[in-house]
């Protein structure tokens, strides 16, 4: 009861329609869902482009974030709430050398006790839960608790050969809360990933890979147009294969594995 009422971005006309949809078009509403917020990201990309960089930026990123994972999760999105609330304490109140290992452990142990709850009360089903999610979420923290102590031996001229190894991509201190809410609920990612490193989204958010210090362009500016057309384009294709050769060639039932036979190896 208390995580229903933490559902409060979705307006109720917005799951009315999309329970409308689903039933026109023959879909479940959580798979209409997920693949709605997956093409969302696309506008909301053209959007968060055309912010200053720095903390609108961090902000946009947290917010459509976490309408995503209310928009598709409902619910059960506050798992990541407080998993990513408890992983940012223990990065504020434990040293970096505790926190390489502590917070890799509570976020494996949520992730893995996620998944067993999933297998004993729907093993086998297709409903989609906040495990999917939380896996990007998991390399998310995971990596960023080896980032601060990486951060933290270059500090202290201390680095191990790990640590000069990843020093690109180390962290020397723990993000402000908005850039950190803004990294683990990006919403580029947040539905299906990629899990990428901190600095990667810091850096893009802050505009230091394209501009110095004074603000002006370290170069040419790339085009955007192409990089971001061309994965756009490769994946309505492959959904287009997905549907149609599933509809060719069905996959064995989940349910019932062992005595499904597909058609296109019977007889008939």
């Amino acid at each position: 009861p208390l995580a229903d009422k933490t559902v409060i971005l979705v307006p109720s006309f917005v799951t009315a329609n999309v329970e409308s949809l689903s039933e026109a078009i023959g879909f479940d509403v959580e798979t209409l869902s997920y693949t709605l917020g997956m093409f969302l990201c696309y506008p909301l990309g053209i959007i968060m482009a055309s912010l200053p960089y720095g903390k609108a930026r961090h902000f946009f990123s947290f917010f459509l974030g976490a309408f995503l994972l209310q928009f598709t999760l409902g619910k059960q999105w506050i798992h990541h709430v407080v998993a990513v609330v408890v992983a940012y304490a223990m990065m504020l109140i434990l040293p970096a050398k505790m926190v390489k290992t502590a917070v890799p452990v509570f976020i494996m142990l949520y992730c893995t006790l996620g998944h067993l709850h999933r297998q004993f009360v729907n093993y086998l089903g297709w409903d989609l839960d906040f495990t999917g999610s939380h896996m990007v979420l998991t390399m998310k923290l995971y990596s960023l608790a080896f980032n601060l102590y990486d951060g933290e031996l270059i500090k202290a001229g201390k680095e191990t050969r790990a640590a000069k190894k990843c020093a690109p991509f180390a962290v020397d201190g723990v993000p402000g809360l908005i850039e950190f809410l803004g990294y683990t609920f990006n919403f580029s990612t947040i539905l299906a990933g990629p899990a990428f490193e901190y600095k990667i989204y810091a850096d893009a958010c802050e505009g230091n890979n394209l501009y110095d210090k004074d603000g002006k362009p370290k170069g040419k500016i790339p085009s955007q147009i192409m990089p971001t057309l061309k994965p756009f384009l490769l994946s309505l294709v492959c959904m287009g294969l997905f549907v149609v050769g599933t509809g060719k060639f069905p996959l064995l039932d989940p349910t019932d594995p062992q005595n499904f036979t597909p058609v296109v190896i019977t007889a008939e």
